[in-house]
Order: C-alpha cells, then sequence, then structure tokens
C-alpha cells in the first residue's frame, strides 16, 4: 500500500508539476521566460511613459518601422514613426494628469514578432476652456512588436 501511494504521489509530481512556470497576475497564461519577461518590460515602460506624458520615452519604445492606422480606413489619421512625436504632443495637449491600466487578453510571440491584445481603461483630466473635466476610455486594442536588435520595439498599436 505505501509503495502505490509513493507512486501515485511522483507520478502527480511528474504529471502536474513539471509544466512551464507561468508568470504570476497577468489574467492570463504566460510562461516565465526572459523573452516574455522582456516583453512585459516594454509594456510596462509603455504605461509608466505614457502615464508621465513622456514623449521621448514612447518614442524611444517605437520601431523605425511603427505605422498606426488608428483602426480605420480613413488614412487622414495614419501616421508613422516620424509622426509619432506630434502624434502624443496633440494627444496630451489638453491632459492634466492620466492613468492607465493595461489588462493581457492574450499574447502570441513568435521568433521575432508578438501579438498583444489587451483591454486598456485611461482616466484622465482634460484642461477645456469650458472648466477641468475627467474623462474615462475603456477598450480593447492590439499591439504589435518586433525583435529588433535583441530588443521588442512597437510597430502599432500606442
Amino acid at each position: 500500500m505505501r509503495t502505490t501511494s509513493i507512486l501515485f504521489v511522483l507520478f502527480s509530481l511528474v504529471a502536474f508539476g513539471c509544466g512551464p512556470r507561468l508568470i504570476p497576475g497577468l489574467g492570463i497564461e504566460l510562461s516565465d521566460t526572459p523573452d516574455h519577461r522582456a516583453l512585459l518590460r516594454v509594456l510596462e515602460s509603455f504605461v509608466q511613459a505614457y502615464e508621465k506624458k513622456d514623449i521621448d520615452g514612447l518614442v524611444s519604445l517605437a520601431s523605425k518601422n511603427f505605422f498606426e492606422t488608428s483602426g480605420s480606413t480613413d488614412t487622414d489619421d495614419d501616421y508613422n514613426y516620424d509622426g509619432l512625436r506630434d502624434h502624443f504632443t496633440e494627444h496630451f495637449k489638453l491632459v492634466e494628469k492620466i492613468k492607465l491600466e493595461m489588462q493581457l487578453k492574450d499574447v502570441r510571440v513568435s521568433e521575432n514578432e508578438t501579438i498583444v491584445n489587451y483591454r486598456y481603461v485611461t482616466r484622465y483630466l482634460m484642461k477645456l476652456p469650458s472648466g477641468d473635466k475627467w474623462k474615462l476610455t475603456d477598450d480593447i486594442n492590439r499591439m504589435k512588436l518586433a525583435r529588433e536588435e535583441g530588443q521588442w520595439k512597437i510597430l502599432s498599436g500606442m
């Protein structure tokens, strides 16, 4: 009987305890690898730079191949890496305080490209001629990243 119990425990450890370690606290299953940790650092840097309205920091996270369609077929609101600074300058012009929360929905990593689907909630205080007003945006977005010279850079989705 004791041998059976020991075999059951060993089998359980092999069957259930040897899977990949997951990164805790994400709300999705993402294995704990150096590559995934590097990717999460980019996303964390994005949130921090966005909340600080750090345009240089945001631009530094972008690939030189960055291109944004803003999710529409209208090309008037499209911008590339060269337009990123102007986009954020305009975007933050009336924003006084900002808080961004990202909740990962799905992360698909290939060798040199990653797609991150995420929900974001942004709370911000706008300075308007009619007075200060708090706004809230709650939406879903997709960020694409590429590995460039060993680092993840954002291609779109900022």
